[in-house]
């Protein structure tokens, strides 16, 4: 089994830090070690949601103005690499900026979002390494997911006619897979702010 140092290189760890990281290195454990930096993730949730809202008004596609979904993409990253613990409340606050952005009821993309990273933490021990293949598919269904699950709360609510699904439904598959295909390019920029951001370099899996 591989295992990542928190700090200094492996040469001036005690052999007694070297077990309890390749303990801790096993499932879950491995993120023990690691504390978000809510402070700079609070920087990244502005970037994000400020670069949100100028990607859907510049570069929207459609009357929908369907653009790559930012926030989401980056609730799934940090669910995938994030400590197991901060994950779901990291993503509940990226999706409560989402609802403060859009018209949404106050509250869906933030349950929604927490509920998308207790998924992801789970199924992220599945995946050995870190492919871009995975990172598309877990971002597209992840997209797909959430969009999905709003859309069907605003018909319930009569916000839009059961008619319109299909309609709507078409713009939510494409904004997922515009969201999908940025996943290599936001795992990049996740993997330069790790030290910022409180998240291990590299993931590490016990056998």
């Amino acid at each position: 089994m591989e295992w990542t140092e928190a700090g200094g290189g492996a040469g001036d760890l005690s052999a007694g830090t070297c077990v309890y990281l390749r303990w801790a290195g096993r499932g879950r454990g491995f993120w023990r070690g690691y504390v978000m930096r809510w402070f700079s993730f609070g920087i990244l949730v502005f970037v994000t949601l400020v670069l949100q809202v100028g990607l859907g008004r510049m570069l929207g596609v459609g009357p929908q103005h369907v653009a790559p979904d930012l926030l989401v993409l980056a609730a799934v990253l940090l669910a995938f690499r994030g400590p197991s613990a901060a994950a779901p409340m990291a993503c509940w606050v990226l999706g409560l900026a989402k609802d403060l952005s859009s018209v949404a009821p106050l509250g869906c993309y933030a349950f929604s979002f927490g509920l998308l990273a207790l998924v992801v933490v789970r199924l992220r021990e599945m995946f050995y390494g870190e492919h871009p293949l995975t990172l598309i598919t877990l971002t597209f269904l992840g997209s797909l997911a959430v969009e999905q699950f709003v859309l069907a709360l605003e018909i319930l609510r009569g916000t839009f006619a059961q008619s319109d699904y299909w309609n709507l439904s078409m713009g939510v598959v494409f904004s997922a897979l515009l969201t999908g295909v940025l996943a290599p390019y936001g795992q990049w920029v996740v993997m330069r702010l790790h030290r910022q951001l409180g998240l291990p370099r590299r993931r590490s899996y016990g056998r």
